[in-house]
């Protein structure tokens, strides 16, 4: 049995990315004619018979015509007059290899994966100067980067010059394989890229985290092209990101200020995010808010102007806020609850007395929180209560969410590499407890004892054992 998985590669159908009604001005009207009712009446076969008749009459000698008319057909889903006017053109011209290629662009629409790659093999095959074949080959193999690669080098071969880096860039972008993607974008040549390239070279950029690559290939994309909004917006994630709050508030403004320009959601919230990074944190309320009434189940606008309430130092409207994103929050991550927390450690701050040690504990029952609801990080979790409360002054509170720790941790099976981390740290920050703030380093060395079985070279637990380099060894 062949338990190979190709990858479907749907919207991908490489050869259908150019205008079904620009390939060649002998045919463009008549196509267009049919091309127009397909679009009102996809799916009523009569209402195109006798514009599909003439039109195969009129250009049954001319492949690309057929061809194009084919493309025309997929695109509503009319598989089997498309197929059958692949069939006519390779029973004419063996070696066309647009035919092969729609036979292939079917197959992988109907999720067939294998026939797919079959058929775009024949075009290699049987059209070896036609690069369509070898790109459609290597989307569909995708998951098979020997294969695609093979496919893409035997193309470098036949066509040295076939732009065959920003190809295939543009293929592995379109399956979301954006490290590839890069890859390839970076071999190319970015002042020949077309400028739908040149923004998949820059998105791709900007997913892979090379922020500022992504916002240098923006600057560039936005004087080449300079009436294209991708760019400008490629160009604002990237700054934000990157802190650079006024170079972001100005494409921003590009953005919102442009007529032309057709606003989403996103857009005002990094516009939001530039200002508030800007200090002007009213400016970045009221782009919340806009962003809010944009799309009013989209609630993360609502911590965001917790965020920004935190900034100003009014941790009350910062609660609000963010109590109101956790409360509408059905699936909050841990770190939604560990900002929550910070709001609370922020007020507690400036609290004193009974006041200032019950906002303490709200802040650090939501660490409790998180360790129920999150299992797998609960050493975290526990972790990062008795930071904060050692941090706050409640020593003895610290050593207790530290012990916790230990007690989760200490003889837990397959504990991973991260929990023996925070088992060391809950032993360090114990032993210091009882040998720096309690005096009482017998009590501290059992800690530091087994501190120094996970970590040799620990100096606190040497120092309190009185072990010297010259003892150790």
């Amino acid at each position: 049995m062949n338990t190979r998985r190709y990858v479907m590669i749907g919207a991908l159908v490489l050869n259908m990315t150019a205008p079904v009604c620009a390939q060649d001005v002998n045919f463009e009207t008549p196509l267009k004619s049919i091309v127009n009712v397909l679009k009102d009446k996809p799916e009523d076969v009569e209402a195109t018979k006798d514009l599909i008749k003439t039109y195969k009459k009129e250009y049954k000698k001319d492949p690309k015509a057929l061809i194009a008319l084919g493309n025309a057909l997929v695109s509503v889903k009319r598989y089997a007059e498309a197929e059958e006017i692949a069939n006519i053109v390779i029973q004419k011209n063996k070696n066309f290899g647009d035919a092969y290629i729609l036979l292939g662009n079917i197959a992988a629409l109907k999720d067939d994966g294998g026939n797919a790659a079959m058929w775009f093999e024949q075009a290699m095959t049987m059209d070896p100067k036609n690069p369509q074949g070898y790109m459609s080959y290597a989307a569909v193999n995708r998951k098979f980067p020997e294969e695609a690669e093979r496919a893409l080098n035997k193309l470098k071969q036949e066509r040295p010059d076939f732009p065959i880096e920003a190809e295939a860039a543009h293929t592995y972008y379109s399956g979301g394989r954006y490290d590839k993607a890069l890859e390839n974008f970076d071999k190319a040549d970015k002042n020949k890229l077309k400028e739908f390239q040149l923004n998949e070279y820059a998105v791709s950029a900007y997913l892979q985290n090379k922020k500022e690559q992504s916002l240098e290939l923006a600057k560039f994309g936005i004087n080449k092209f300079p009436k294209s909004a991708a760019f400008q917006r490629v160009a604002l994630w990237s700054a934000d990101d990157l802190q650079k709050f006024e170079e972001a508030i100005k494409f921003a403004n590009v953005i919102v200020n442009t007529d032309s320009i057709e606003k989403t959601q996103r857009d005002i919230v990094y516009y939001g995010m530039a200002l508030a990074g800007n200090k002007q944190y009213n400016e970045a309320i009221t782009q919340y808010n806009k962003a809010l009434e944009m799309k009013s189940d989209d609630i993360k606008p609502l911590q965001y102007i917790s965020d920004v309430y935190t900034a100003m130092g009014d941790e009350d409207k910062a609660l609000e806020y963010n109590e109101k994103y956790m409360s509408a929050n059905t699936a909050a991550a841990p770190s939604d609850y560990a900002k929550l927390a910070g709001v609370y450690l922020a007020k507690a701050e400036k609290l004193t007395g009974a006041a200032k040690d019950a906002t303490y504990d709200k802040a650090f029952s939501i660490y409790n929180k998180i360790a129920e609801k999150f299992p797998s990080i609960a050493g975290w979790a526990g972790l990062q209560a008795g930071f904060q409360a050692s941090k706050a002054g409640y020593d003895e509170k610290a050593a207790s969410f530290f012990q916790k720790v230990i007690d989760l941790l200490e003889n837990k099976e397959g504990r991973d590499n991260d929990e023996t981390g925070y088992l060391k740290s809950a032993y360090s920050n114990i032993g210091y407890y009882y040998w720096g703030t309690k005096n009482d380093l017998e009590k501290a060395k059992p800690y530091y004892e087994k501190l120094y079985k996970l970590d040799p070279n620990d100096k606190n637990a040497k120092a309190a054992l009185g072990i010297t380099d010259e003892s150790a060894q």
